[in-house]
């Protein structure tokens, strides 16, 4: 029963090695599939679904887009001076779907690129309408990170290439 054992551990340190291995292997092989953000970027391919972003000039307060969202993340908002009701977010709970953009009868609301945003607080990711309608910026965008696209290559699969 020891011999059994310890034939066991052998055979569990040398698939360790074989792993450490591997890991050693690819940590020195170029090019790496990292991306060094914030000084690059990768720019989403057409169709991605990021943030989104509300107009308020085209909103007619139907509240479509607060009854269809299946994780409760928009919330319907009376303001002050206004009489419609305008949509907020809050990105806690948003799953980033799509069904509110689809559902909106005006265009009101789009879905953007943008999808590194980053808050401190959990506040900070519950947006009031006034709020939701700012366009936000990507951060390694405004500090000037320069663009890569994905894409494929047979012997590596995936890389990443300047835009």
């Amino acid at each position: 029963m020891k011999k059994l054992g310890l034939v066991s551990a052998l055979a569990s340190f040398g698939r360790h090695l074989l792993a450490i291995g591997v890991g050693i292997r690819y940590l020195f092989s170029e090019p790496r599939m990292t991306v060094r953000y914030p000084e690059y970027y990768i720019v989403p391919e057409e169709g991605y679904r990021g943030e989104v972003r509300f107009h308020r000039d085209k909103c007619i307060g139907c509240g479509l887009c607060a009854r269809i969202c299946p994780a409760s993340a928009m919330k319907m908002y009376k303001l002050p001076g206004e009489k419609r009701m305008r949509p907020g977010i809050n990105y806690q709970r948003c799953i980033f779907c799509g069904y509110c953009v689809s559902i909106c009868p005006t265009g009101a609301l789009e879905l953007t690129q943008v999808n590194d945003v980053a808050c401190y607080t959990l506040d900070e990711m519950v947006l009031s309408p006034d709020e939701f309608e700012r366009e936000r910026v990507s951060p390694a965008v405004k500090e000037g990170a320069r663009p890569l696209k994905t894409r494929f290559d047979d012997r590596r699969g995936l890389k990443h290439v300047p835009d």
